[in-house]
């Protein structure tokens, strides 16, 4: 690959890009590091990126093809950052190929930069007509150019509420999505805060969203894409042949392993730098309903599982859902968009008078205290409070099991690890309830709530 200068990378940066007016709900937020930008200013080129295992005695790097913000102080990942605007709004792109093939950008239903020639720059305008999530991607040599990395999210938020309603993520909301939305924070069933507010008495940020980008890696036929015939498409059959079929083993000795794909990641991380980040999994309370925008820019079909809440699929590529299903597994076939709304309600195991979740009297515990919030659970610690590690001078390794975590993962299990096995190195996210809106006394926080939320700002509780 020495005709290439690579861009050299770890963890990335999950900052986004804000074009357009002024958008003080992202900025309440703290989801993201904004960069507000007039003009979008990519280059489409390469990079080689150190995943989830790469470690001194384990060489685990993988070339990609990335769309590169020229935005200062945004490192270059896969995927491209993600851009937000508001509906309505003239967004101007300019782009520049540095690759040795043509190469695009393009949006559904919004955009197609048509293919821009090796070494040439152009620039574009387009309006964001309808708002919600929208994945973008090269197009060209389908699916090749898309899987090798040039994707990202782009995310379009509404210029307002109808007049009577609270603000939905949608332009043309169904009935059933906007009396959700409606509901949250104002019903005996959904008590709490709207989506739309925030609560700076206890540092919770308004309009809660995350973006989930969901992609496969394989750093044998990537690299084997990259050192092809300069300026010729890599064969987009005998790509699709090799990444979802190639032999799992080196059957003949012969020195290449498979090319199926050796990583599984959500926007760009893996494992434990996924589950722990607060820009990818949600820290909220109990009645502080968050969105989670789901995008699948590989090949694979993942099944998306999700515990301690189910979810409302409230659109789906692009579709407000007249009948908002309310789920915990959901099928990510390529190329779909979804978007799955957490109502944050209380785990279903917590018993209550009138049945699980529900934000009422909770049934009393055998050591005679209601059952919840659960005392047990957040004043346990794995392993035990004293345990020592190794070494002359011990150091207590225990861990308070607060707040609780629970998991995302993909029932597809292929996902679940990294290069053939480290389980748990794969697509995995989950969501973590900091603390609950609706007990007696208040708003309360349970212990070792994070106080990261994002570079903008820390507080007592996660956001």
């Amino acid at each position: 690959m020495k005709r290439r200068d690579f861009l050299k990378y770890g963890a990335g940066s999950m900052a986004a890009l804000v074009v357009g007016s002024e958008m003080p709900w992202l900025m309440e937020s703290r989801a993201y590091a904004a960069f507000q930008t007039p003009t979008l200013d990519l280059t489409m080129t390469d990079a080689m990126k150190e995943m989830v295992t790469h470690n001194p005695t384990n060489d685990a790097r993988c070339y990609f093809w990335i769309y590169k913000s020229n935005t200062p102080n945004l490192l270059p990942e896969c995927p491209g950052p993600t851009i937000f605007t508001t509906e309505g709004d003239i967004v101007t792109i300019t782009l520049r190929n540095a690759l040795d093939e043509p190469h695009a950008f393009y949006i559904p239903g919004i955009f197609d930069s048509k293919a821009i020639a090796p070494g040439a720059t152009a620039t574009f305008r387009f309006r964001a007509l309808r708002a919600g999530t929208y994945l973008y991607y090269d197009n060209l040599n389908a699916p090749v150019n898309r899987v090798m990395g040039l994707h990202g999210a782009l995310v379009v938020m509404p210029s307002a509420a109808h007049t009577g309603h609270k603000i939905t993520p949608y332009t043309v909301p169904s009935p059933a999505v906007q009396q959700l939305f409606d509901d949250f924070g104002s019903s005996s069933h959904w008590p709490g805060l709207s989506w739309e507010q925030g609560d700076p008495g206890s540092d919770t940020p308004a309009f809660r969203q995350y973006v989930w980008v969901c992609h496969q890696a394989s750093p044998v036929l990537f690299s084997e894409v990259g050192n092809y015939t300069p300026g010729a498409d890599y064969p987009a059959a005998q790509f699709i042949n090799y990444f979802m079929n190639d032999a799992y083993a080196d059957t003949f000795n012969t020195g290449v392993f498979n090319r199926k794909p050796h990583f599984f990641t959500i926007s760009g991380q893996s494992g434990h730098f996924v589950h722990n980040n607060p820009y990818l999994c949600p820290n909220h309370r109990v009645g502080e309903p968050a969105l989670v925008r789901v995008l699948n820019a590989g090949l694979y079909t993942h099944s998306m599982h999700i515990h301690a809440n189910h979810v409302f699929v409230t659109a789906i590529n692009g579709v407000s859902q007249p009948n908002p299903l309310w789920v915990d597994t959901m099928t990510l076939h390529p190329l779909d968009v979804w978007d799955w709304t957490v109502p944050f309600m209380r785990p279903p195991d917590v018993p209550n008078v009138r049945g699980i979740g529900r934000a009422d009297t909770p049934l009393t515990t055998i050591s005679g205290h209601p059952a919840w919030p659960p005392l047990e659970e957040l004043e346990t610690f794995f392993p035990p409070v004293g345990t020592l590690s190794g070494g002359l001078v011990g150091v207590d390794i225990s861990v308070q099991l607060s707040p609780l975590c629970y998991p995302m993962h993909d029932h597809s299990e292929t996902s679940q690890g990294a290069q053939g096995g480290n389980y748990n190195c794969g697509l995995i996210s989950g969501i973590v309830f900091t603390g609950d809106r609706n007990t007696p006394g208040g708003v309360t926080t349970f212990p070792n709530a994070p106080a990261e939320h994002g570079p903008e700002g820390t507080g007592p509780a996660a956001g």
